[in-house]
């Protein structure tokens, strides 16, 4: 059992959008810093996808840190958040 996941495959879209076949998972794919601390802040996502030949390691660290560093506003985004998991 696991709060959080961090996913890879050569983009992270395919195995994001599997990801997001699980109930309860909600997995956004990120290239970036500031998406990594959004999905988690505003849509409190729970996994985090990272495209391999996407990001070198160096800043795949740097948004995984930012991913887990994160945390979920709630507030005017936890109305969508609820949608989502409807």
């Amino acid at each position: 059992d696991c709060q959080l996941g961090i996913i890879v495959c050569g983009t992270g879209q395919g195995i994001m959008m599997a990801a997001n076949k699980v109930a309860g998972i909600r997995c956004g794919v990120c290239s970036d810093t500031f998406s990594a601390r959004m999905i988690r802040q505003h849509n409190n996502a729970n996994m985090l996808s990272l495209g391999a030949r996407v990001v070198g390691a160096g800043l795949a660290l740097d948004i995984v840190d930012a991913f887990l560093d994160a945390a979920f506003e709630g507030g005017r985004h936890a109305t969508r958040v609820d949608m989502i998991e409807d």
